[in-house]
């Protein structure tokens, strides 16, 4: 069965080839805010190493701004992270899917559509071992860092660009 998360992923993976091409756009259900954004990229520049430690710095930051009831927060603030890191998970599938032929890019999207279920099932079961209260919150960071780490997986996977060459002025042989 399709989680409620992959049946979006899977329609757009499996439609036509074109919408890899496309510009990312927010998960449906979320927005994504360009400060978040902005944060999150800034601290991926630092490089590979510095990548997980990148993962749930807009929820902390946002739950401890609340102050008051850090549990009510969580939630809303794990959500809000997660959809900037689905929206980069979403366009390095989008790339990935580019580089591959159109029975690898249906696998890719079975895959998916698997992992999606796996980390529903993880992270509800996670959820249900925490404290009264809790539980919802908890979930959200269980699914806030599954989907930061794929995230980061699939962007490594991705061929990197080589480092362009500084342009020459054309060179006038005599």
């Amino acid at each position: 069965m399709i989680s409620l998360n992959a049946l979006p992923l899977f329609l757009l993976m499996v439609s036509a080839t074109p919408l890899w091409a496309q510009a990312p756009s927010s998960p449906p259900g979320s927005t994504v805010l360009a400060s978040d954004r902005a944060q999150l990229a800034a601290c991926l520049r630092e490089g590979r190493i510095a990548a997980p430690s990148c993962v749930g710095m807009i929820a902390v930051a946002c739950v401890r701004a609340v102050g008051v009831d850090q549990r009510a927060a969580e939630l809303g603030c794990a959500r809000r992270e997660e959809a900037v890191w689905r929206e980069r998970l979403l366009l390095a599938l989008r790339l990935k899917g580019r580089t591959l032929d159109a029975g690898q890019r249906n696998r890719v999207v079975a895959l998916q559509v698997a992992w999606e279920s796996f980390v529903a099932q993880k992270c509800a079961f996670y959820g249900t071992t925490q404290r009264e209260g809790w539980q919802l919150g908890r979930q959200a960071g269980c699914e806030l860092r599954e989907v930061a780490n794929r995230a980061i997986e699939l962007e490594w996977s991705l061929p990197q660009a080589p480092p362009r060459q500084p342009q020459e002025p054309p060179r006038i042989i005599r």
